[in-house]
């Protein structure tokens, strides 16, 4: 199984922080071999590239954690798009992740990577909001009312959890065990926790609302991601729908070593996702 990896930074102009994707181009390998090269990449996540000829799709990508194929991964995906239109060089192309989901990736005028999908759909569950915050570590009363709190989904469902402060995000002791069980049980791929309190230096940024989050996906073997681009699409679209603004930036990583900025923008039309990649 002799293949090249292609190693990325997503979300970060710093090569120490953000969250690290690997790309290989598929090579007719079998999906227990598509397995054993992902635990192999070095990278959290793997994204195989099977480029097309059909008009409809310029590539379908297939995503594996170290554990299982994965539905669909925002990074991994922005890491494939930038592997890509370096190959071909384009501005543009679509591709069909494994979830089956239509995407347009796109490079910016600045360099930065963005792709585009579908508005998010709510699940039809209301979580148990004392057994969230057992499984978190926090208190019930640390849950806000005043934000979504229930599961969404831009191709990969995500369980959203509203804090009340930062310190509430900073302070949470998450049991994984619980975490991985209750996602199985809820076909939902992890939990998703957030703040909506911006530091002095991001106020000043009149153009989005920064939010901070921190995402679990034991489920996968994730335990804390550096990033979780799904879940701050869904979520931008969720505070977009109940009155938020139309951009947004999500601050996650810095509770594994690995800060992340994540940008994303809702029109009436699609969720756009993005930021810096680099390949190291």
């Amino acid at each position: 199984m002799a293949q090249d990896v292609h190693t990325y930074k997503v979300f970060t102009d710093d090569a120490s922080q953000g969250n690290a994707a690997a790309v290989i181009e598929y090579g007719g390998w079998s999906d227990a071999e598509l397995l054993e090269l992902a635990r192999r990449s070095g990278a959290p996540v793997t994204v195989f590239v099977q480029f097309g000829s059909a008009q409809e799709r310029d590539a379908v990508l297939r995503y594996f954690s170290t554990e299982k194929e994965m539905t669909f991964c925002g990074h991994g995906t922005l890491a494939a798009g930038a592997y890509m239109i370096q190959q071909c060089q384009l501005d543009r192309l679509q591709v069909i992740t494994g979830s089956g989901t239509p995407i347009v990736i796109t490079k910016s005028p600045q360099g930065h990577y963005y792709f585009k999908t579908e508005r998010a759909r709510r699940l039809d569950m209301i979580p148990d909001l004392i057994e969230i915050a057992h499984m978190l570590g926090v208190e019930p009363g640390d849950i806000s009312e005043q934000a979504p709190f229930g599961a969404a989904s831009i191709g990969s469902p995500k369980l959203l959890v509203p804090l009340c402060h930062l310190t509430h995000l900073d302070a949470m002791a998450p049991k994984f065990e619980e975490i991985e069980e209750w996602s199985r049980r809820h076909r939902v791929n992890g939990v998703y926790a957030y703040a909506i309190q911006q530091t002095k230096e991001e106020a000043k940024d009149a153009g989005a609302l920064y939010v901070h989050a921190r995402g679990f996906n034991p489920l996968f073997g994730i335990l804390e991601d550096a990033a979780t681009g799904v879940a701050a699409g869904a979520l931008g679209d969720l505070l977009f729908q109940e009155g938020g603004p139309s951009k947004y930036v999500f601050v996650q990583g810095k509770h594994v070593g690995a800060e992340s900025e994540i940008r994303v923008m809702v029109t009436a039309e699609s969720v756009e996702i993005g930021g810096s990649v680099l390949h190291l």
